[in-house]
């Protein structure tokens, strides 16, 4: 295979990497959409930048930061990245998407085959 091509599991390798600070180390990524919900989808994404944000600590301690004491606690389940076939990246602007690493088309200018 050539170097323009790398295998999703080379992809995924990205998006783990982290810095001398242990921070995401950001990437170049071209994906489509789809909403499982509606089955509709296809848009093209590309974003400059984008930092993989691996699943929470949980075994951190919690903030005692009293707007977090004091909110209010909302049920919410695990996101099963692995099972679902998904990724959360964080944009450059801050926003988090979650992504289906079978819609990845590039990593880095690289195309993704499987």
């Amino acid at each position: 295979i050539g170097t323009d091509f790398i295998y999703l599991s080379e992809a995924l390798k990205i998006f783990a990497l982290k810095d001398n600070a242990n921070k995401p180390y950001p990437f170049d990524i071209k994906y489509r959409t789809f909403n499982s919900q509606t089955k509709m989808g296809g848009k093209l994404k590309v974003v400059e930048g984008a930092k993989h944000l691996p699943q929470a600590n949980t075994t951190s301690l919690p903030s005692l930061n009293p707007n977090v004491v004091f909110a209010v606690e909302k049920s919410s389940r695990k996101p099963e990245h692995f099972d679902n076939r998904t990724r959360n990246i964080e944009l450059p602007n801050g926003d988090i998407k979650k992504i289906r690493i079978d819609f990845i088309i590039e990593v880095n200018g690289k195309k993704v085959i499987y």
